[in-house]
């Protein structure tokens, strides 16, 4: 344990915090060998327990293959539309990207509080294997749950990703359907002194599916780990999830990654999903 957390602090002070799937995979299957020393667990088990993650995590990478294969066309003006019609009349006629971009964002500029988007939008990258690495170490019950729901709902949104290509806000400003909207969710890095944070991810939303907008999977997984803490967390935890899935949101919607729209399909995934494993849990004597 001292050996790992020793080389793998020593990785981050000289290549940063990895956001990559390699280097996720390399990271959180390590750990888990070496926390689980003197366990029960064999290494063989162990890295089968992690296969399931990272097949969805890279058939979401190549999901956008699969879809221009199948013949589905992007949607691009018909989830815009959706968005101007559900929120155009509380933002000056304007999609909330748009609006929010045109009262808060200052090319010239990096707001303070720009650092809370770029991490809260970053937080998705990571929050998440890091809840699943400590439970696994710690109970595998609760391992089991957290993971059976993080798993469905990353498959669910992977269908769809296929079944309905979408395109972000970015892109439809792109297209010619509104005003220019960047994608600024992670300019914030350079107010804490981390601008190689940002660069790492904006780099690899190059090379991924561009157009896995609905549901955002950013928002779903945020209303996911809320949901599954919700019954066991005390007052100000719950206040934390409230604001961190508002957080979430508004990151997504400010820096052009997602339409509102996109956010509250990946709630209502979140809400399937957390509902269904409920069910299924109870029924099979498997409870939180």
């Amino acid at each position: 344990m001292s050996l790992w957390l020793v080389v793998a602090g020593l990785f981050v002070v000289l290549r940063g915090v990895p956001f990559d799937r390699a280097s996720q995979f390399l990271f959180i299957v390590t750990a888990a060998v070496a926390f689980s020393v003197g366990t029960a667990n064999s290494k063989w088990r162990i890295f089968a327990d992690w296969i399931p993650f990272f097949a969805l995590l890279y058939g979401y990478d190549f999901s956008r293959g699969a879809a221009e294969n199948l013949g589905f066309p992007v949607r691009v003006e018909e989830i815009y539309n959706i968005e101007l019609s559900l929120f155009g009349r509380f933002f000056n006629g304007e999609i909330p990207s748009l609006w929010l971009q045109q009262h808060l964002y200052d090319p010239n500029h990096i707001k303070s509080w720009e650092s809370i988007v770029a991490i809260t939008y970053c937080s998705h990258f990571i929050v998440p294997w890091t809840i699943v690495g400590v439970l696994y170490v710690r109970d595998r019950r609760k391992w089991a749950n957290f993971a059976r729901r993080i798993i469905t709902i990353s498959a669910a949104a992977l269908v769809t990703y296929i079944l309905v290509p979408a395109a972000p806000p970015w892109y439809a400003a792109r297209q010619g359907l509104c005003d220019p909207i960047v994608r600024i969710a992670t300019r914030g890095w350079s107010v804490i002194g981390i601008p190689v944070a940002g660069q790492i991810v904006s780099l690899g939303q190059g090379v991924v599916n561009q157009f896995a907008a609905i549901p955002s999977l950013h928002a779903g997984t945020a209303f996911t780990i809320s949901m599954f803490f919700w019954p066991r967390a005390n007052r100000y935890l719950r206040a934390f999830f409230v604001l961190y899935c508002a957080a979430m949101v508004f990151s997504l919607a400010y820096g052009g990654e997602h339409y509102i729209f996109d956010t509250m399909l990946g709630a209502l995934y979140a809400l399937a999903v957390e509902w269904g494993c409920r069910v299924y849990e109870k029924r099979n004597n498997k409870q939180i």
